[in-house]
């Protein structure tokens, strides 16, 4: 089982003052720290003697720099974060809502004969929170939303969340770039996911190649930090740490602790040339399944102020032996389901608009599965608080509207979408039963300038409507539709 490590940080400077170490996730820290030490140890023996030896001006200024002097020509960053958000259920259903805050520090040292090496890690408490831990009253169901600001796992846990993140090296030459340890990866299926306190963090070894058109990235991945989660997980283990609905034979999903997996891996293609912009992906998660992504987005205008955008997207997605486990009750995907999707996008932009009308379909002969512990889809018909992960045999339209406003910094953001699943009891192609209906979206994001430079506030609101209310029990609606989400955040890196 993964486990976790806790350290106090000073924003006042970049020293440690308190360091409870409570697994062995946190030595590499501990040996850099007692690296530091020594180090600076010697320094300042060399400066005594060399002032008892009286060794002349001009012989110290060809003296070469230590390495301590190198590595305090490196960069720490740091990031405080709040998350107000609260969930409105229809009528006498259980509402909810909490405030996090938390802070964070980074430091990536300077980069030497090709190397460099970076860590950061981020600390959370609850400031107060109103139902966030208790089971509804009519219906049992517990929170979806605002309990990933958290620790999903240990309900208790309101000031111990703090986690190591980021610690590789990393080795750059010419035009490559090679990474070994936890990083963060952004992709299209496979990504941080970063709309709630802490992202997703990946362990591994991966490779960028970026030329002047074109970017190639391989990575094999086994390990991840989970968003709403301390801990980090091997690949086999993080199958199922979030709600897993039911199997296509209606059953609760039995696939947690259970899959076989050695890793993830992946590789991707992305193009830019002249308005066109290409990428193809494909996922394999050993013993599991495999899933190839691709899209192409192309920018033109016709002579004229506005400019137009069509996009093109599909994925296509298989099982690898048995899915994961042998035994049809415990493996993720069966062998027979071959879930496909296809998306695109026409939109034009115009001055200060862009204006888009997007569209998904699913087929119905498997369900589009990715563990929602890896990421979060990028599809054009994506909005905010729900996913498409689940579903086979459904269609979405969705009209997005995005607008800079003459205000400076500030940028909004609106959506409203028709989302057609099957039926709620067809778990064959609706994994989570989740009902039709109407998705609505507003988002307002101010940047901050000039002295409050790199502070950023965020409003998003978003509304759920079933479009057969009058045919669906508490149960089906609680945390789903017929509901408001509001989430208020403040992001502040410096």
């Amino acid at each position: 089982m993964a486990r976790h490590w806790s350290c106090h940080f000073s924003l006042k400077g970049v020293k440690s003052d308190k360091c409870h170490c409570e697994s062995y996730q946190v030595y590499p820290i501990l040996n850099m720290y007692r690296v530091l030490v020594f180090i600076f140890l010697n320094v300042l023996s060399i400066e005594v003697f060399g002032q008892k030896e009286n060794i002349p001006t001009d012989t110290l200024k060809t003296i070469r720099p230590t390495l301590g002097e190198d590595l305090k020509k490196g960069e720490f960053d740091f990031h405080v974060k709040s998350f107000f958000m609260s969930t409105i259920n229809h009528g006498d259903l259980l509402n909810y809502s909490t405030l996090a805050m938390g802070a964070g520090v980074g430091y990536t040292s300077p980069e030497w004969k090709g190397f460099e090496v970076r860590f950061s890690g981020f600390f959370t408490f609850q400031m107060f929170e109103h139902n966030v831990r208790i089971a509804d009253p009519i219906t049992g169901a517990g929170n979806r939303y605002e309990l990933l600001l958290y620790d999903m796992n240990d309900l208790t846990n309101t000031n111990k969340l703090d986690r190591l993140e980021e610690l590789f090296v990393a080795y750059r030459r010419n035009r490559l770039k090679l990474v070994l340890g936890r990083q963060k990866l952004i992709t299209p299926l496979l990504n941080d996911q970063d709309n709630r306190m802490r992202p997703n963090v990946f362990g591994g070894l991966s490779a960028t190649y970026s030329a002047l058109n074109y970017k190639i990235t391989a990575m094999w991945i086994n390990s991840v930090a989970i968003r709403g989660t301390v801990e980090w997980y091997s690949a086999e283990e993080s199958f199922g740490v979030y709600p897993f609905g039911r199997n296509p034979f209606g059953e609760p999903s039995d696939y947690k602790d259970n899959i076989s997996s050695k890793g993830i891996g992946l590789i991707g293609f992305q193009y830019h040339k002249s308005g066109l912009t290409a990428q193809a992906w494909n996922y394999y998660s050993e013993n599991v399944f495999n899933i190839s992504f691709v899209q192409t987005d192309y920018t033109f205008d016709l002579g004229g102020k506005p400019r137009f955008n069509v996009g093109l997207q599909g994925f296509h997605q298989f099982a690898i032996n048995d899915g994961g486990n042998p035994e049809t009750s415990k493996t993720y995907i069966l062998p027979g389901e071959k879930g496909s999707g296809l998306g695109s996008k026409m939109g034009v932009f115009w001055g200060r608009h862009n204006i888009s009308l997007n569209f998904l379909g699913i087929n119905g002969r498997g369900r589009f599965l990715f563990p929602r512990e890896w990421g979060r889809e990028n599809l054009y018909a994506s909005l905010s608080r729900e996913r498409y992960e689940g579903s086979g045999d459904m269609k979405a339209i969705v009209l997005k509207y995005d607008l800079i406003t003459p205000l400076e910094g500030l940028f909004a953001q609106f959506g409203a979408g028709k989302i057609d699943h099957s039926d709620m009891y067809t778990f064959k192609t609706n994994k989570y039963g989740i009902p039709s209906y109407y998705h609505f979206s507003g988002m307002f994001d101010y940047k901050f300038d000039n002295y409050l430079k790199g502070l950023n506030m965020q409003l998003l609101v978003i509304n759920k409507i079933p479009q057969k209310g009058s045919a669906l029990t508490e149960n089906l609606k609680i945390n789903r539709v017929d509901m408001w989400n509001l989430n208020l955040i403040m992001d502040y890196r410096f």
